[in-house]
C-alpha cells in the first residue's frame, strides 16, 4: 500500500487571519483522513502565521511562506509540494461543505474512475448554488475551482497554471482538461464547498483570458452553433475592446479580435463590433 496521501488540499492564503481557522477546521472535521493540507502564505502581516502554526500538531500540514506573485503562482508552489494522487484548491475563506465530502468524492472515483471530477459550490454571501452539470455550461460559463478535483497527472501532462491569466487561469486549465479527448471528466451531484465571495476574483473580472475564450474553444474544436456560444463569442470580442480602450495585453487582444474575423461566421463580425462597443459604452456610463 502506498503511504502516499491520497488527496492534497492546497490553500493558498494572504491576511487570511479572520477565516483560515474555520477552513482548517472543516479539513479537521472530515471522516476521509487519508490527506495532506499544503498552505502556501504569500508573507502575511496578519496572525496568519500563527494560525498555521497552531494547527500544525492537528493536521498533516506542510506550510510555504515567501513573496509571490499572485494566487496561481501560489497554487503552482502548492502542486510542486504536492504528494497526492488528487489535487483540491481552495481558499482561506472557503469551507467544504460537510464532514462527508472527501469520502464522498473517494467513493465517487472508486466506482467511476476519471482524471477530473467536479460537484457544486454556495457562496456564503449570496447563498447562490452553482452546478455546471453539463459539458455545455463548464465550457461556456466557467467552473467554481472548490468545485473540483484534480488528478495529479494532469498537472504533470498539460503543465501548471498559466499566470498571465490573474483571475481565471484555473478556468483555462480546466478547459485544457475538458476539450481533450484523453481525459474523462466526471460529473458528481454533490455540495462540495461554501465558498467566500470577498476575494479578489468575486469583484474582478479577468478580460484578458474571456478575450481568448472563444479563440480558445474554437481552436479545439469545441465551438457548438447555439446561442450560448454565439454570446461566448459577443463577449470575448467586448473583452477585446475592453483591452484595446484600456490599452492593456493590446497585442494579445488584437491577435483574438483578428482571429474573430476570419473566422466562417465572419459577416456578422461588424454587428458583433457594433454589439461590443455598445456593451462597452454602457459598461463605462454604468460605472460613472
Amino acid at each position: 500500500m502506498s503511504d502516499k496521501p491520497f488527496f492534497s488540499i492546497i490553500i493558498p492564503v494572504f491576511n487570511s487571519a479572520a477565516t483560515l481557522s474555520n477552513a482548517l477546521g472543516s479539513i479537521l472535521s472530515q471522516t476521509f483522513t487519508n490527506y495532506e493540507v499544503i498552505i502556501i502564505d504569500g508573507l502575511s502581516t496578519d496572525n496568519t502565521m500563527s494560525i498555521i502554526n497552531s494547527h500544525v500538531k492537528d493536521l498533516p500540514l506542510k506550510y510555504l511562506t515567501e513573496p509571490d506573485k499572485g494566487i496561481y503562482d501560489a497554487m503552482n508552489k502548492g502542486i510542486k509540494l504536492a504528494e497526492g494522487g488528487w489535487l483540491y484548491f481552495m481558499g482561506g475563506d472557503d469551507i467544504l461543505y460537510d464532514t462527508r465530502v472527501l469520502s464522498t468524492i473517494h467513493l465517487e472515483l472508486s466506482n467511476k474512475p476519471c482524471h477530473l471530477i467536479y460537484g457544486n459550490v454556495i457562496g456564503q454571501l449570496s447563498n447562490t448554488k452553482y452546478a455546471y452539470d453539463t459539458v455545455d455550461k463548464v465550457l461556456t460559463e466557467g467552473l467554481h475551482h472548490q468545485s473540483a478535483f484534480y488528478k495529479r497527472d494532469l498537472f504533470d501532462e498539460l503543465g501548471t497554471y498559466n499566470n498571465s491569466f490573474k483571475i481565471a487561469a484555473d478556468y483555462h486549465f480546466t478547459l485544457k482538461v475538458f476539450v481533450s479527448k484523453l481525459y474523462k471528466t466526471q460529473y458528481a451531484n454533490i455540495d462540495t464547498c461554501i465558498y467566500g465571495e470577498s476575494g479578489f476574483s468575486s469583484h474582478n473580472y479577468d478580460y484578458r483570458f474571456y478575450s481568448y475564450h472563444y479563440r480558445f474553444l474554437s481552436k479545439n474544436n469545441a465551438v457548438k452553433q447555439t446561442g450560448v456560444f454565439q454570446k461566448c463569442l459577443d463577449d470575448s470580442v467586448y473583452c477585446c475592446l475592453y483591452l484595446a480602450m484600456n490599452k492593456t495585453d493590446l497585442l494579445f487582444a488584437w491577435q483574438n479580435l483578428l482571429f474573430y474575423l476570419f473566422q466562417k461566421n465572419a459577416f456578422t463580425f461588424k454587428y458583433r463590433i457594433k454589439k461590443g462597443l455598445q456593451m462597452l459604452r454602457w459598461s463605462i456610463l454604468s460605472s460613472k
